[in-house]
């Protein structure tokens, strides 16, 4: 992708080709990268609840990508470490600190693995336009993640099957997608789109200002918001919960190129829980914020 403010600013000054990475090189970078990712975040989680969205807070990260330019090999990557304040499940008003890390390989333009994106292909791709079938995770939830839960039955991990897009329209991107559990998790569906503006701050910073809803089937409230009859206490009474928007949300994002492949990403979001989401019994707070820093490097 190019365009005037998601590409990076060391592309749009610098044409210098980049050197290919080679597949045996590939396989002997990206695998230890993945296993520290894994043990980064699984030393923070072990104290931390499931909730995870690294989709939204990754995103920042993944803003800015660099155009492809002179001799290149196949692979492209972007690696990058930091954390985030966020709830302890969706709907509490309990904050907690989230160790994050990104790991985004593209293969040919085309084939994805990415802790941010899921494991994907970009079935469709032109200049401002990319979209095609994906595999998103949701990391369910434990009723030990929060007193509020106790007691309640836990959600299992989610695989989501799925369809993307993303397109841009001079400063303006458009994303959505849809995804069905197939794995027994939560066995819902989710509807989200997302529109943002950006624009160039300096040479080497990029502003973004953007918003995103989430619709979900009557599966996926039942899973997260419902509480039925076995389970109510007095302090949480029987609650049905049926579909319909889950959440509205608003971000403000700055990545700052430190060199043309170091930058460090931030982002604050404010998100509001509706309908069904924000009547639930479950749901302490149906307003809260959340915040990620991370510093990555592009490859």
């Amino acid at each position: 992708m190019t365009g005037p403010w998601f590409r990076s600013a060391g592309d749009a000054g610098r044409r210098r080709g980049r050197l290919s990475i080679g597949r045996t090189a590939f396989a002997a970078i990206a695998a230890p990268l993945l296993i520290a990712s894994a043990l980064f975040v699984g030393a923070g989680e072990a104290h931390a609840g499931k909730y995870a969205d690294w989709e939204l807070w990754l995103s920042s990260a993944n803003a800015v990508l660099p155009a492809q330019r002179g001799k290149v090999g196949p692979f492209r990557s972007n690696i990058a470490l930091g954390g985030g304040l966020a709830p302890e499940y969706l709907g509490s008003d309990d904050l907690e600190f989230k160790p994050l890390a990104l790991l985004d390989v593209t293969y040919a333009g085309a084939l994805f693995v990415s802790t941010q994106q899921g494991i994907g292909w970009n079935l469709w791709r032109r200049r401002t336009l990319r979209a095609g079938p994906r595999v998103t995770f949701d990391f369910g939830r434990d009723s030990a993640d929060n007193p509020t839960l106790a007691g309640l039955p836990d959600i299992g991990v989610a695989a989501e099957l799925g369809f993307f897009f993303e397109s841009f329209v001079g400063s303006w991107r458009f994303k959505g997608d849809i995804r069905q559990d197939i794995a027994g998790g939560h066995d819902g569906l989710l509807i989200n789109g997302e529109v943002a503006r950006g624009s160039r701050w300096s040479d080497n910073a990029s502003i973004i200002v953007g918003g995103r809803v989430s619709y979900m089937d009557d599966s996926y409230a039942e899973s997260y918001f419902q509480v039925t009859a076995n389970n109510a206490t007095a302090s949480r009474p029987t609650y049905l919960a049926s579909g319909g928007f889950r959440d509205l949300n608003g971000y403000v994002q700055l990545i700052y190129e430190v060199t043309r492949s170091f930058y460090v990403s931030s982002e604050l979001r404010a998100t509001y829980l509706a309908e069904d989401a924000a009547d639930s019994p479950l749901s302490d707070s149906d307003t809260f914020l959340t915040g990620a820093v991370l510093a990555g490097y592009r490859f």
